[in-house]
């Protein structure tokens, strides 16, 4: 999914940005999280996270100083994995 806002009522990619902190959950072993530098699953993996042995594992991740920067965009994949809250800039 990519990360997306509405700007004058229609959808557009939120790019560039800083993601601080990130919240999720597994719905299984092995949740996984890859954001991409892009407007796509291609390119360059900023993040890339997994973690937990079963359903229901939170997660929760900060990034210190300035965050992760994304110069495109921030395509987000996930695998095994419920929810994901990005807070960013």
């Amino acid at each position: 999914m990519q990360r997306q806002g509405f700007i004058g009522g229609s959808a557009t990619n939120l790019g560039p940005l800083r993601i601080h902190s990130i919240q999720c959950q597994s719905s299984a072993a092995d949740g996984e999280v890859k954001i991409y530098d892009n407007t796509a699953a291609s390119g360059d993996i900023k993040i890339h996270l997994k973690w937990g042995t079963a359903a229901n594992e939170p997660l929760v991740m900060s990034f210190e100083g300035n965050g992760v920067r994304f110069e495109t965009a921030a395509f987000v994949d996930v695998t095994n994995c419920d929810f994901v809250v990005a807070y960013y800039n």
